[in-house]
């Protein structure tokens, strides 16, 4: 059996968003996504969750600048609502332009609407 790569979310108030893998020291931060401010904390997070996946993979990745975010109408898929979201990306340090999809879930747009009580 392969590894597991498991990943654990650090979203504290007033502290940026890092995404770690236990199977690297790998760990990519808000700070090093220019323009993720646009971003739900949703979408925040399977966008860091990606880019640290990447970052595992080579090195030399990152920083990056979100170029365009796509958020499509919600549809059924099985038995879960999600709605597809697909954010232009720009690898600045290896000057490459890339795209991530992501299903971001009704539950997920649920709980990040939700006030703290």
């Amino acid at each position: 059996m392969g590894r597991k790569a498991t990943s654990e979310i650090k979203d504290e108030p007033e502290e940026p968003i890092v995404a770690r893998f236990k199977m690297g020291k790998t760990a990519v931060s808000e700070p090093e996504v220019k323009g993720i401010e646009n971003l739900t904390p949703a979408e925040k997070k399977h966008l860091l969750l990606q880019l640290s996946r990447d970052k595992i993979k080579d090195s030399s990745a990152g920083p990056w600048e979100i170029v365009d975010i796509f958020r499509e109408n919600w549809r059924a898929v099985k038995a879960t609502l999600t709605q597809p979201v697909e954010i232009d990306v720009r690898d600045v340090g290896r000057d490459a332009l890339f795209r991530v999809s992501l299903d971001i879930t009704q539950l997920e747009r649920e709980l990040e609407t939700q006030e703290p009580e």
